[in-house]
């Protein structure tokens, strides 16, 4: 019966009660430190899960995390076998104590991927997508750059706002951070982060420090992807593609940002056979919403092909899907519910017109007034 925020606190309470139950033997209670076993003897306490199967649970999460942004992230495979196996070896103790879970450069073109890892990413880590936090990096150029992140000192302006970067972790110590199109950072961002990378913390503008041990860094560009782009159509091979895209990074990176990352990890331009997969999972999210409405909804697979030809932009890539679909999906059902053509309990086909060129609505089955 417990309710947000009382049972954070009620879990706060009791965890440091069994804390101090725990050290009082070893008669050292003064600077007790809750350990998250405390937490989780409570929580076990209030649902009757033991102890083991939540932790078993979170160890499953990692053994199966590859598959599950499998799920989400399609055509990508490399990059999302790279990124997993990098969180484990971290998750485990394994590698680089200290530092942040996981620091990712992902490179590649718009609209194949790279956001979508992040999202998915947060979801799987840290159970909600809202854990991941998005800074474009094309607002942060000039000499005010760092001090907009980190926060200014004393007697200067916005001392009392608090760096964006530094409280976003204070408050949010778990998540994901996205940095996007990071190439387009002032250098001096750039420095500040082979400092977080390297030391896992950053001092704030008050002089507190901000521990990002708990985040997962991921830096996005689009350096280089024209080549991908080249490789993709046949005009190189993908392997000289690769190379000059590495060339065009280096160039533009210090040596010592680059050889702090966990992984610098390319992103594939996407086949028509992986956008038609994206179009297939993006309509069953449309297909979801429906059924809370007590619709069934039917797509066909020349419906399918109709969507992918209408929305694909080979400069946005697998992008411009969700919105297409937004517009002339979504926007037709509601349509169609507001005209009272369909209702709860109604089952609607989607199929492609006879010139494969539009989609059309049918309602196969309507219920009785």
């Amino acid at each position: 019966g417990r309710q947000f925020p009382d049972k954070a606190i009620d879990l706060i309470d009791e965890a440091c009660i069994a804390t101090i139950k725990r050290v009082i033997p070893a008669n050292s209670v003064k600077g007790a430190v809750v350990l998250p076993n405390d937490v989780a003897q409570v929580v076990s306490q209030w649902t009757g899960i033991p102890v083991c199967a939540l932790e078993q649970e979170e160890k499953d999460k990692l053994i199966h995390l590859a598959d599950r942004l499998h799920e989400r992230v399609v055509g990508q495979d490399e990059a999302v076998n790279v990124v997993a196996e990098a969180v484990l070896c971290s998750l485990t103790g394994l590698d680089h104590p200290g530092q942040p879970i996981g620091s990712f450069l992902f490179l590649g073109s718009t609209g194949v991927g790279k956001t979508e890892l992040a999202k998915a990413l947060a979801e799987q880590l840290f159970a909600s997508e809202k854990m991941l936090v998005r800074f474009d990096m094309s607002e942060y150029v000039g000499s005010g750059s760092v001090l907009r992140l980190i926060g200014a000192p004393p007697s200067h302006d916005g001392y009392d706002d608090g760096g964006q970067l530094t409280e976003k972790v204070r408050n949010r110590p778990y998540s994901v951070i996205l940095f996007d199109e990071v190439e387009k950072a002032d250098p001096s961002v750039l420095n500040i982060f082979i400092q977080l990378l390297d030391d896992g913390v950053l001092t704030d503008g008050k002089g507190r420090t901000v521990d990002f041990k708990n985040t997962v860094i991921i830096m996005t560009s689009n350096l280089g992807a024209e080549h991908l782009t080249a490789g993709m159509a046949g005009e190189i091979t993908m392997d000289a593609a690769r190379d000059l895209l590495m060339k065009q990074v280096q160039k533009h990176f210090k040596p010592e940002f680059l050889n702090r990352l966990s992984e610098i990890v390319v992103f594939e331009p996407l086949l028509h056979d992986k956008l038609k997969e994206i179009v297939k999972i993006q309509m069953k999210s449309v297909i979801a919403r429906v059924a809370d409405k007590g619709i069934s909804l039917f797509a066909s697979d020349a419906a399918l092909d109709v969507i992918l030809s209408e929305s694909y932009n080979p400069m946005y890539g697998a992008r411009p899907i969700r919105r297409w679909l937004q517009k002339n999906v979504m926007i037709k059902l509601s349509q169609m519910l507001v005209k009272g053509e369909a209702s709860e309990g109604s089952t609607i086909s989607i199929d492609a017109t006879d010139d494969k060129k539009k989609l059309k609505f049918e309602v196969v089955k309507k219920v009785q007034e």
